[in-house]
Parts: structure tokens; C-alpha cells; sequence
């Protein structure tokens, strides 16, 4: 056999053995790919001291999704069900401390307590501020906070106020 031959004999047969090697890979990261991973966060309900809302993703749909919070003397503790999208969420008084959601064997850290309260804190802030610094900026006359509550958060307040006094000392209302 010549050698040109041999390699136009052999060339496929080596392509279809790497072919056929590679699939069981290629199947198996297709389904690590597939498989979502957990995550979730922890918000302060708007308004209300203590209270927060957790919010869960890429748990397996169907099954037990657990929140834990709080310290070791003091704990919150739930169990829901993760929806055909595999989200799940609860909302509760939660004691100072970390918060970890658990589903399956996957167990993740949602965050602190205080780092929920600081993360509405600037949100309350921001919010206030672009409302106070886009009614400003429209009649460049200072107005008071109007949140929609009877009493205003306070952070939204300063934003607010912020905001109006970026307004008045803006080039449109010199």
C-alpha cells in the first residue's frame, strides 16, 4: 500500500474515533451547562423595620428551596417551593445576621442583614434624589418630598433634598 493510500484509509477512521470519544464529553458539559446555579439576594421591605424579602434563583423547579437567617440564638427559618422556573421567595422578620438559601446539595450565601439595610439605605437615597433633582430642574422652585406615605424614608428624604439643591445650583435655574 502506498503511503498516500494508507493516510486517505485511516483519516477516517481516526476522525470518527475522536468523534465518537468527544461525545460523552460534549454531553456532559451540555448538561453542567444546563443545570442553573443557585443564587439569591436579601432586600429590606420598603418601609417596614426587620422585614425582608429573599429572593431565590436557579433552584431545581419543583423541589425545596430552605432560607435560613439570623445568628445562632436567634434564627429565621424557611422552606418553600421553587417554581417551574425555579424561583422562589419568602419574606419575613429576620433577625441580625447572614442569610444562606439551600436547595439540593447547593447551598449559597444571600448576604447580611445590615448589608440589605445599607443596599436600601443608598436605593431610598438615589431614588429621592433623581425625583428631587428632575421636579427641580422643572419649575427651578423648591418643593417638599412626596414619597406617596404619610412620612417620607428618611434616606429618600436627603436624596430628595439633594437633589433640589443640585437643581437650584444648576446653570438652568441661575
Amino acid at each position: 500500500m502506498k503511503p498516500r493510500i494508507r493516510l486517505a484509509v485511516l483519516a477516517p477512521v481516526l476522525v470518527s474515533s475522536l468523534t465518537l470519544g468527544s461525545a460523552p464529553l460534549l454531553a456532559a458539559s451540555a448538561q453542567a451547562a444546563a443545570v442553573p446555579s443557585l443564587t439569591c439576594s436579601v432586600k429590606q421591605t420598603p418601609n417596614t423595620t426587620g422585614k425582608y424579602n429573599v429572593s431565590v434563583t436557579g433552584a431545581q423547579p419543583g423541589t425545596t428551596v430552605t432560607v435560613r437567617g439570623g445568628t445562632a440564638t436567634n434564627q429565621f427559618v424557611f422552606a418553600t417551593n421553587a417554581n417551574d422556573d425555579g424561583n422562589a421567595s419568602t419574606s419575613g422578620f429576620i433577625p441580625a445576621g447572614k442569610v444562606t438559601a439551600s436547595n439540593q446539595n447547593d447551598k449559597v450565601s444571600c448576604g447580611t442583614v445590615k448589608q440589605a439595610e445599607q443596599k436600601n439605605a443608598q436605593d431610598q437615597y438615589n431614588a429621592g434624589f433623581q425625583r428631587g433633582l428632575f421636579e427641580t430642574l422643572k419649575t427651578c422652585k423648591e418643593q417638599q418630598a412626596q414619597q406617596g406615605l404619610t412620612q417620607p424614608d428618611p434616606n429618600y428624604e436627603r436624596g430628595y433634598n439633594a437633589g433640589v439643591d443640585k437643581a437650584l445650583s444648576s446653570p438652568k435655574c441661575q
